[in-house]
């Protein structure tokens, strides 16, 4: 699996260095842009409208540098609250009931947010997890105020 990974990963990275070489040759005379230059949100200059903002897409370079930024993915199976008692009664034969039925859905959660839903799978004698539902954007957007 991480072989085909790796290989998508080196297909994906020589195709943005195509699209930057080929965006270099239909524009020679463009200023050069800084590394360290940060994008910011440009207004879309709409009036009589909601304040929305268009994004500038980011410079290639900041999007290969945002793809090997390491994330915590984690599958949440389910949970249950204890009490300090029952904490200290554990022992290796124990079990904890969990929240969650069987045929529920885990969620999915890229550094401790929840970005998915999927149900457990087996490949190859390993636990993994198929997505089933994506938390939509504006989901998330609304968890992030609130």
């Amino acid at each position: 699996m991480s072989a085909n990974m790796d290989e998508l990963e080196k297909k994906w990275e020589e195709e943005i260095r195509k699209k930057t070489a080929e965006k270099k040759e239909e524009n020679p005379n463009e200023e050069k842009k800084e590394n360290n230059e940060s994008w910011q949100p440009v207004a879309n200059g709409l009036k009589n409208e909601p304040e929305e903002e268009a994004m500038e897409e980011p410079p290639d370079d900041v999007l290969l540098a945002l793809l090997s930024v390491p994330l915590e993915v984690s599958v949440e199976v389910g949970s249950r609250m204890i009490t300090l008692e029952e904490l200290f009664s554990l022992k290796p034969s124990s079990i904890i009931v969990l929240d969650k039925m069987l045929h529920q859905p885990v969620d999915i959660k890229v550094n401790g947010k929840k970005i998915a839903e999927g149900e457990l799978v087996v490949v190859n004698d390993r636990f993994g997890v198929k997505i089933m539902k994506i938390v939509s954007q504006e989901e998330r957007i609304k968890k992030l105020k609130s």
